[in-house]
């Protein structure tokens, strides 16, 4: 009977082993099949990914959202670089660049943004553009760089007071943060096992205008050192959210508020929120004298996938203005 457990117990390790080491061997042959765009530089020790195109001045440097990276702006990003030099990059963790250890909140985010650009000593000035708790981290950028930044653009940004305005915000968040180390331990496991990849669970579908890239977004899946890294910010909202606060103004420099559209907000939840968010996205205006703020008629939270031709005549339109060109609408809010 002890023989037949052992022979049953090892035939099931042997298994695991050959399904981890397909996982492992798979993830290989993606990345080797799907060139990452841009080159990698070295900051404090660890490898991060950099992807500039185009050319001319300024320089549109993009801050994508939480647990998100460059590969959800590469719908944006070949069309804008046409007008000007545009930089997508990952935070540790996320997209190509390496995971490190915390802390992972806007200060530190910013300060690594700042040395990864001298690294590959990329021109200033710099129109930041942050899109949801991007909005918190270009909000730092500038308050400890504010000589290199002469423009910005916040796309459904987070407001640092939605951590408290928000009905629930901060017991959610408090609920993600203590699941968050068991729910890691389980993905490890189905990653790490190889089981994701057997089950089918290793596909990621790209957004309509970045149909091309459907083998990035896959390569970007079950790799077994990224396991959990995407979440790496939340324990550190908190702190991300203050920090972002200390910010009041960009200075007398342009400032592109950009928002979803309210009519979207369906289940009762989203509708009871829609009123703060609104409240919040006109604060932001309040950063610059000289701002104004576009709603993105059938535009989600992630309203540069919906409304890219919107995205681009507004961005198009800061930076003609830096230019010398026509001065945008600011001060006004229109829903276009």
């Amino acid at each position: 009977m002890m023989r037949f457990i052992g022979i049953v117990a090892g035939t099931a390790l042997l298994l695991v082993l050959m399904s981890s080491a397909y996982n492992l061997a798979i993830a290989k042959w993606q990345y080797a099949h799907n060139p990452v765009p841009g080159n990698f530089y070295t900051v404090d020790g660890k490898q991060m990914h950099l992807n500039c195109t185009g050319a001319g001045s300024p320089t549109v440097v993009i801050e994508a959202g939480a647990s998100s990276n460059s590969l959800g702006w590469q719908g944006v990003q070949p069309k804008l670089s046409q007008l000007t030099r545009v930089c997508s990059y990952d935070r540790p963790g996320d997209g190509w660049s390496e995971p490190r250890p915390g802390p992972h909140d806007a200060e530190t985010i910013a300060r690594r943004l700042h040395a990864l650009l001298d690294q590959a000593r990329e021109q200033r000035p710099l129109v930041l553009l942050g899109h949801s708790a991007g909005g918190l981290y270009i909000r730092e950028y500038a308050r400890e760089f504010p000589a290199e930044v002469v423009g910005a653009v916040m796309i459904d940004s987070s407001s640092p007071r939605q951590i408290d305005e928000f009905p629930r915000f901060r017991q959610d968040w408090e609920a993600d943060k203590h699941a968050a180390p068991r729910q890691l331990r389980i993905e490890q496991l189905r990653v790490w096992s190889g089981w994701d990849r057997m089950t089918g669970n290793c596909h990621d579908k790209p957004s309509p205008e970045e149909a091309s890239l459907a083998g990035q977004y896959d390569a970007e899946m079950c790799r077994p050192e990224y396991v959990g890294e995407e979440d790496n910010e939340l324990p550190y909202y908190e702190a991300s959210f203050k920090q972002a606060d200390r910010l009041t103004s960009f200075g007398h420099i342009p400032l592109l508020v950009m928002s979803r559209d309210p009519s979207l907000a369906k289940i009762p939840a989203e509708i009871a929120e829609q009123p703060i968010w609104d409240h919040e996205q006109e604060a932001l205006k309040s950063l610059s004298p000289v701002s104004w703020r576009v709603i993105a008629r059938g535009g989600s939270h992630s309203l540069h996938h919906q409304r890219l031709d919107l995205v681009l005549v507004e961005i198009t339109r800061l930076i003609d203005y830096l230019r010398g060109g026509p001065a945008p609408p600011f001060g006004t809010t229109t829903y276009e």
